[in-house]
């Protein structure tokens, strides 16, 4: 679904009460649906944040997983907080924080202007280098990313950029976060920053902004 709200599909692996809610990273789609693995339970993919409302009906599961991925882990934690209402059995994070604006804890605002105002078809795909690291999983990412226009992207990156120069929730304990250690998007340091103190586990791994 799109119009002014969250796009999303809906995977229904069996008739199930449970849910896993996947926020992907930002100016992916469901493209990249045959990397999540969502277990017994029914997965809900989203993506695109120009818009945080979600035109689904919740009400048919009656508990949720959260798995969330770079700008996906704000976008979760800020939809989250807009949906007390909703029972969460876990979250995990993984590459990224709910603060990318933040230059301490995140990526910061200058890289994160610098890249929409340069976003173009040659930086799209040395962004995807940069997920990737190397080469051979670069030729498995770029085509995912291609999916949206650059356009499209652009406009999700900005809108992403002026939602977080609003007051943001509370931060919430996840349960665990992921840190990759050889991330070249959300730098490793920033998101051990982040997660001290605010998830119950840490696990660093060596791996690159890609963590599937």
């Amino acid at each position: 679904m799109s119009c002014n709200a969250v796009e999303y599909k809906v995977i229904s692996k069996s008739p199930s009460s449970r849910a896993t809610l996947w926020f992907l990273g930002w100016g992916f789609s469901s493209s990249i649906e045959q990397y999540i693995d969502g277990g017994d339970a029914d997965v809900i993919l989203l993506w695109d944040y120009t818009s945080l409302s979600l035109t689904l009906d919740l009400s048919r599961w009656e508990s949720f997983n959260v798995r969330a991925w770079s700008m996906g882990v704000w976008a979760a934690e800020v939809f989250l907080a807009s949906r007390p209402d909703l029972n969460i059995v876990s979250t995990a994070a993984y590459c990224g924080t709910p603060r990318p604006a933040d230059p301490a804890n995140g990526i910061g605002t200058d890289a994160i202007r610098l890249t929409i105002d340069n976003w173009n078809e040659a930086n799209r795909r040395k962004f995807a280098r940069k997920i990737a690291i190397d080469a051979t999983l670069t030729h498995s990412i770029e085509p995912l990313m291609t999916v949206r226009s650059v356009e499209s992207q652009a406009a999700e990156l900005q809108s992403i950029l002026l939602a977080q120069s609003l007051p943001q929730p509370e931060p919430r304990v996840w349960d665990v976060a992921i840190i990759s250690q050889r991330d070249r998007i959300f730098p490793p340091a920033n998101q051990s920053n982040w997660w001290q103190g605010h998830a119950g586990r840490v696990e660093a791994r060596d791996i690159p902004h890609w963590p599937f």
